[in-house]
């Protein structure tokens, strides 16, 4: 199959991932790739984490009994890679090698409105380290905290006019260094400064679930139609295809610039290889 993205087409591989690798896909959650070009798998299933590189291969899976709802996640610029666990209120980071490093957050003290966690969604960063947080379905916020985990600012709330957030699905900063939300009971994708002001949006977007930018500076968008939609780099939308699934839950663009749905219902890993 072929499809196209405003200028650019791409040749789909809907069974990239699969193979002698099949056994192992169950409730895939999230994708994303490392600067080394590998691409990780996050599950809500035993094991947690799939390792492939870009030919599709398996190059390692992580196992954890306690990690069962991983819901996005998300590599630092270290190689670390933080998975945020949305029912245990939690974020863990993990090294190259699935050993965990540290967490933050409890799972058995949920956070209070507007307090850190309360069922959180995804995480992003900022050029300087800083951490971003989507919080998510309990709560309604954006957490700023720098390098060091210290809690510096927490904005939104529920509602539906701006700055206000229904189920902040998704995080992003973008190379701007401006924080993306994708807010997905209102429909659209918010964008704020680092303060929490309200700067524009992305609408054209049917309950938004993920959101990434590739190194050109096109910034694209799953949703619940079910579409990829992309956005140029002056936020103007310039075009969508269909995913695969009912939805794609996770997408991520690696080094090559090919890009990657985490599809669910049924389970899989597209790939968008560009032509």
């Amino acid at each position: 199959m072929i499809f196209r993205l405003g200028e650019k087409k791409y040749r789909v591989e809907s069974d990239w991932a699969e193979g002698s690798s099949r056994q192992y896909i169950n409730n895939v959650s999230a994708v994303s790739s490392d600067e080394e070009g590998y691409i990780y798998v996050l599950q809500r299933s035993d094991p947690f984490m799939l390792v492939f590189n870009s030919n599709g291969t398996l190059v390692d899976h992580w196992s954890d009994i306690e990690i069962k709802d991983g819901h996005y996640l998300e590599i630092n610029r270290e190689g670390e890679v933080y998975v945020v666990e949305r029912d245990h209120h939690r974020i863990i980071v993990f090294n190259r090698q699935g050993e965990v490093l540290r967490m933050v957050g409890n799972q058995h003290d949920p956070g209070n409105t507007g307090e850190p966690f309360n069922h959180p969604t995804d995480i992003a960063f900022s050029k300087s380290g800083d951490l971003f947080v989507s919080d998510g379905y309990g709560n309604a916020h954006i957490h700023h905290f720098n390098r060091d985990g210290e809690w510096i600012n927490t904005w939104g709330g529920l509602g539906t006019g701006e700055g206000s957030l229904s189920t902040p699905h998704a995080v992003m900063l973008d190379r701007n260094e401006r924080v993306l939300v994708a807010d997905r009971e209102n429909n659209r994708v918010q964008i704020f400064d680092q303060s929490g002001s309200y700067l524009k949006e992305l609408s054209n977007v049917f309950h938004p679930m993920d959101i990434c930018q590739d190194r050109e500076g096109f910034i694209y968008v799953t949703d619940q139609v079910p579409s990829l939609h992309v956005f140029n780099s002056d936020d103007a939308f310039i075009g969508r295809c269909r995913t695969l699934g009912t939805f794609g839950h996770g997408v991520a663009v690696d080094v090559h610039g090919d890009i990657y749905i985490a599809e669910m219902l049924p389970d899989g890993i597209t790939k968008l290889i560009g032509i």
